[in-house]
Formats: structure tokens, C-alpha cells, sequence
């Protein structure tokens, strides 16, 4: 079971044992040291002093002489006392009198941009200690050197996106102090805060395997655009050509009338072609009823009225959509070589009366010179201005722009709404066959521009932004489609890190704890101020290529009593976490996994400086277990993929022409997560 942050139980236990320590460590001093500061005197420094084993000052007095004026030392970090004439100088534990690492560059939280192909970064700073002398400082577990005046400069090697520095300097008195901070790194930042701002420029893709555009099997339910097509193939109205009321003909006291005209079915196919969609189309078995009138006494004579009929094997279609992108980042579709033809042979015409067969040569003019030619100028204008425009809107319906939530751990009744806007930059269709040699798979890709804004602006931090991945830092980002799932969906890590930075800007990392009394009294006015310094970031360019989410600076200021003690500390831990990309039936879920790395930096206030390793124990803890485990719990982030609904684009009734994304599976490739899915 996931705990939040600050449980109630584990921090009791912890604010017990630290409050034993802190009482134990309540001593009083005698002599007049000055008040601390950073560079006071050596341990064991004093008129005639001496140092025992345990680093204790020990010394001698005359009797006669004041005691306690003759052992202060002036080392403000001692505590000096005399009993019975002799002097005593004990190391004094607080924050000035102990290790203190001072990082110029980089700060804390920092965004630094690097040169592509030397991912390093060099830190330089200052260390020094109130009570002695600094005997070794590390930097990642490499030593540093330290110049005689306390400062450092030493070059780190780092990775694209985030990175932990972690000192730890220790005196000769044995005191130990570590500093942890954090940093993004890359060679190129982008910093979206509205849509349309500094989008990623493969931010998205989509691939159209030839199954997704046509897999041959029309039946339902809808998987596949073909199918869609030809549902409103099918709907239309041949009986737009059919008029009881106006003759086609008219000969030898008949008056020849076309008073129906039905399709059977409707046909349409999709294949991947160089530069587009091939389109197929056809309205099959058409028939239609003649009407012979007889209008005089001659045909009366012939047998008077009579009836007959007309039958169209096929009328069909072809054509090339020829996809683009235009200037303005639009989907562009450009229907050509629209052409419908019908085969004579195909067309037949009948009568029931003997005595009227005389005037189907008359009616077959008719026939051939002006339905079947309307029939073909109407199915070319279904095309060109139906179906054609509803295969590219569909397609523009792939930009996966949308508006997703993110958790909100300081309100969980309001969400943090993050907006996903795209829009294209290139199209890529083939038809399988050479060439190009060697030609890519049949069917289609669509890449997209996309970008990651915030709805809200919370977090008080301003940086660079949003480190870009580069190729790891050493070549041009693309975008990968493998082109082997009937549809796929690739999402750059640098979008995902757009979309973590808009949950940053809006506050995810932003939330107050606080409470009166607890744990049955033995927690008072309990005070907690979280704030992430650093928008998570997520990067595979680690030496293993696992895919971590670095979630850098989080400052935790506490402060709460326990009996007549006041415990205060500002802590700065950093995480790393396996970022987990998984597949819904409608769409991706981002969770936070595994916690790879936690480091921690705590500073209590002076009298409780012996409580800090419990602290970053109970801190860590409750770190892992209440935020991650209320992420993990409600999911991170998830972005829901797509329908492409042609109903409305086809004139068909609402939910008809539905074509629903079924993700199957998601794999990593270079900075990119691909969803293989199909309709």
C-alpha cells in the first residue's frame, strides 16, 4: 500500500528518535566565544592546550587565576569550560562550524547549454569548515583537488537532459557535509509557453501501412479507410438520374420514361502510392425500370403501353490523392487523373412488349449519350469533392492535438491541464515497389511539428527550458518509424519532455503540507513547502540507454515542534526514476516506475544537526512512497490517441464512419517511443 508524502506514522517515529538526540545534545558551554562564523580557528587552538585521542582540546589553569577567562580559546567553533583549573575545548556542532560547499557555477536547477560532442561541464566553487581544515572533497565519488584558499574546479562529464552533482567534503575534525544539486544539459534549449511556440520539429509521426488504408476485408466493424469510403460510395443516389415526369425519348406515339435508377453496391479501394493514395472506386449493378406510354391509337394498335428496363455492370473511377504540407503547416490533398468510364459491353436495355423492342435503338442513344455520361461526371464529383477531401481530413484528424491532465498533488479535486498542439511537416508515401530503391514499405507516413504548452503558470522558477535531445548530443534528431505495424505512432522524447515542462510551469511540483497537532501530540504545527526547482525531464542517453526521468531540486522547507523542541530543515533531493511508457486500448500512459538514484542534501537548524540523517531517511522514504506512489497511482500523464470520425465529412449519419486507434504496444528507438497499433 502507497503512502502519501508525510505519512503520519513513519514521521512520528522518526520525530522520536531525533528528539532523543537533540536532547542529548543540549549542552551548555562556558567561556565567551564569539559569535560563529565560517572561518573560525582550528580545533585545540588556546593558551597552553593539548588534544586528546578523541579530538577533545584539554588544558591547565592556575587557580589563582580566572578559569573559565584564561580557557576561552577565541574559536567560536569550541565549546570551552574549565573544572578544577583544567581547560577543556570541545569541537561545537553547528552549521557554521562545519563544512560548507559553495557552488558558483553551475547554480542549482540549472539549465546549461553545452557544445555539441563534449557533453562536460566544468564546476567551480569553494569549500572551507569553521572547525578545521577540508581533508578531501568528491564530486560524483572523484576526488577533487582543492586549492590552499578553499576553491575548485573540476570538468564532470555529463549526459543530455538531467544529471545529479553530489559533493561530499570532509574536515579534519571528521565532520562530513554533501551538497546535492542538479542540472539539465544540451546543446540547444526551447523554451514553448504558447502554442505555436518553438515547436519540436519531428515532435510526431504517424505510419499507414497499406492494412490501415485498405486491407481488402470491407466488412465490420470499420478497421481500415477503405471501408469508410465505401460506406458513402454506397449511399449514393443513383435516383437523381430517374424523372417519371420528363420523357428521354419520345417516338411513333411513345413516350419513353426512366422512372428508376438503383445501385446494387459500391466499391472502393486504397492503395499506397510514390507521392500519395491511389484511389479505386465503382457503383455496381445499376438498374433502372423503362415506362413505354402509349400516347395515340397507333400504338394502341402495337400493343399499347409497356415496360422494360436498364442494367450498368459498373461505372468506374480512378484517381492519385497526392498528399503535402503547404507553408502553413496544413495537410494539402490534390486529387488527379479523376476518370470514370463505363464499357459499352456493360450496358443493357430490355423491353416486355414485342411490339415497343423497336425503340430500345432510340433509347440506347439515350443511354449511352447522356445517363451513363451524367452517371460518370457525378461519380468523378463524388470523388473529387466527397471522398477525396474526407481522406485527407481524416488523415489531419492524426495530429493527436488534444488537452490532457496532469495529476495535482496539492489539489486533487483540479487537475493541471497541459495542451498538445501540432501540426505537419512532411508527408512520405509509397507504393512498396522500386523506384526508390530500395522502396520503403506500401503505404504512408506523416510527421508532424508538435509542442507541449501550459494552461497555467505557477511554478516561480524561469530557465532555458527544454533541453533538445540531438541525437544524444552528437547528431541531428529524427524522428523513427519503423514502418512494420499496420499503424504507428511515434512521440520524440523532446515533445514528451515539452508536455513534462508544461505540468512544471503549471504547478506539479508546487504544493504546501501542513497540519496543527498529529501523532497524538508528539508533532505540533507541522509545516511542509514542497517545490520542484526543475521540470522532470526524461532521456535515454545514459551510458545503458534506459530510459530515466530526472527529477531535479525538488527544495522541501519543513519546520515542526516535538515537546519544547523546534525542528527546522530546507532539504534538496533529487531523483531518478525509470520512466515507464505503456499501452491503453485508446491511447499511452507515462508512469514513474523504479527509482534508479535519491540524493538528498538536509540542513537542520543548529541543536538539531544530529537529527539530519533520520530526516533524510524519513524524507527520501516518504519521497519515493507519497509522491511517486500518488503519480504511479493515478498515472503520471496520459495522452488518448485519436478517433478519425468521416461521418460528418462523408454526409453520413453521426458514428458511422468510425475508425478507433487500438494501441498494441510501445518499444524505444533513438528518442522516440513508437505505438504500434491498428484501427
Amino acid at each position: 500500500m502507497r503512502r502519501g508524502l508525510w505519512g503520519i506514522s513513519g514521521l512520528c517515529a522518526a520525530v522520536v528518535v531525533g528528539s532523543a538526540i537533540a536532547i542529548a545534545s543540549g549542552l551548555s558551554a562556558c567561556g565567551d566565544d564569539a559569535s560563529h562564523a565560517g572561518d573560525g580557528g582550528a580545533t585545540g587552538e588556546g593558551s597552553g592546550a593539548a588534544t586528546d585521542a578523541t579530538g577533545t582540546s584539554v588544558g591547565t589553569a592556575d587557580s589563582g587565576d580566572d578559569c573559565e577567562a584564561l580557557c576561552d580559546d577565541d574559536d567560536p567553533c569550541t565549546l570551552d569550560s574549565c573544572a578544577s583549573g583544567s581547560c577543556t575545548h570541545e569541537p561545537q556542532l553547528d552549521n557554521a562550524c562545519r563544512p560548507i560547499i559553495d557552488v558558483e557555477f553551475p547554480p542549482r536547477a540549472a539549465t546549461v547549454i553545452g557544445q555539441a560532442g563534449d557533453p562536460t561541464v566544468v564546476v567551480t566553487g569553494t569549500v572551507h569548515s569553521g572547525l578545521g581544515s577540508i581533508t578531501s572533497l568528491t564530486l560524483g565519488g572523484e576526488p577533487v583537488d582543492v586549492a590552499d584558499d578553499g576553491s575548485f574546479s573540476h570538468v564532470v562529464p555529463v549526459n543530455v537532459g538531467g544529471n545529479l552533482l553530489v559533493f561530499e567534503a570532509q574536515d579534519d575534525a571528521g565532520n562530513v557535509r554533501r551538497r546535492v544539486q542538479s542540472l539539465l544539459w544540451s546543446s540547444a534549449f526551447l523554451e514553448p509557453m504558447v502554442p505555436g511556440d518553438a515547436p519540436v520539429p519531428e515532435g510526431l509521426g504517424f505510419w499507414l501501412g497499406q492494412a490501415s488504408l485498405d486491407d481488402g476485408d470491407h466488412g465490420q466493424p470499420i478497421d481500415d479507410l477503405a471501408t469508410a469510403l465505401e460506406l458513402a460510395l454506397g449511399a449514393f443516389d443513383t435516383n437523381q438520374f430517374a424523372n417519371g415526369d420528363s420523357p428521354i425519348a419520345s417516338q411513333a406515339g411513345y413516350d419513353v420514361y426512366l422512372t428508376s435508377l438503383d445501385l446494387a453496391s459500391a466499391t472502393v479501394s486504397l492503395q499506397g502510392a510514390d507521392g500519395g493514395i491511389a484511389i479505386a472506386a465503382a457503383i455496381e449493378d445499376i438498374t433502372g425500370d423503362l415506362q413505354f406510354d402509349c400516347t395515340n391509337f397507333a400504338c394502341e394498335l402495337a400493343g399499347g403501353d409497356g415496360t422494360g428496363g436498364v442494367s450498368v455492370a459498373a461505372v468506374q473511377v480512378e484517381g492519385m490523392l497526392v498528399l503535402g504540407v503547404d507553408a502553413q503547416h496544413q495537410l494539402t490533398a490534390q486529387l488527379l487523373g479523376v476518370d470514370a468510364t463505363v464499357n459499352p459491353d456493360d450496358v443493357e436495355i430490355w423491353s416486355n412488349n414485342g411490339w415497343t423492342d423497336f425503340l430500345l435503338s432510340v433509347i440506347e442513344l439515350f443511354i449511352h449519350d447522356s445517363l451513363v455520361s451524367s452517371l460518370e461526371g457525378a461519380l468523378e464529383d463524388q470523388i473529387e469533392s466527397n471522398l477525396g477531401p474526407a481522406l485527407a481530413g481524416g488523415l489531419s484528424d492524426l495530429s493527436l492535438a488534444t488537452t490532457f491532465d496532469f495529476p495535482n498533488l496539492g489539489n486533487a479535486r483540479q487537475s493541471i491541464p497541459v495542451e498538445l498542439a501540432a501540426d505537419f511537416t512532411a508527408t512520405d508515401f509509397h507504393d512498396g515497389i522500386a523506384p526508390p530503391n530500395p522502396s520503403p514499405p506500401q503505404g504512408g507516413a506523416v510527421v508532424l511539428r508538435a509542442g507541449g504548452y501550459p494552461t497555467l503558470a505557477v511554478t516561480p522558477y524561469d530557465n532555458d527550458g527544454v533541453p533538445l535531445r540531438e541525437g544524444c548530443g552528437t547528431q541531428m534528431q529524427a524522428l523513427s518509424l519503423p514502418r512494420e505495424a499496420p499503424l504507428e505512432i511515434a512521440i520524440a522524447d523532446d515533445t514528451l519532455n515539452q508536455l513534462l515542462f508544461a505540468g512544471w510551469r503549471g504547478g506539479l511540483l508546487e504544493f504546501p503540507l501542513a497540519g496543527d497537532s498529529v501523532g497524538g501530540g508528539l508533532l505540533e504545527d507541522l509545516q511542509v513547502d514542497v517545490s520542484g526547482m526543475l521540470a522532470p525531464t526524461v532521456s535515454d542517453c545514459g551510458p545503458d540507454g534506459t530510459t530515466l526521468a530526472t527529477i531535479g531540486d525538488i527544495r522541501i522547507d519543513a519546520s515542526f515542534k516535538s515537546g519544547n523542541n523546534v525542528v527546522e530543515f530546507t532539504a534538496f533531493t533529487s531523483l531518478v526514476v525509470r520512466m515507464g511508457i505503456s499501452a491503453t486500448d485508446d491511447g499511452i500512459q507515462l508512469d514513474l516506475d523504479e527509482v534508479d538514484e535519491v540524493q538528498t542534501e538536509l540542513t537542520a537548524n543548529d541543536g538539531n544537526l544530529e537529527m539530519e540523517p533520520a530526516l533524510v531517511d524519513l524524507l527520501e522514504a516518504q519521497l519515493v512512497n507519497g509522491v511517486l506512489g500518488q503519480l504511479g497511482t493515478t498515472g503520471f500523464g496520459k495522452i488518448t490517441l485519436p478517433q478519425i470520425d468521416l461521418s460528418s465529412k462523408l454526409g453520413l449519419p453521426p458514428g458511422t464512419a468510425v475508425l478507433a486507434i487500438h494501441a498494441q504496444g510501445v518499444s524505444r528507438d533513438g528518442g522516440n517511443s513508437v505505438i504500434a497499433a491498428s484501427f
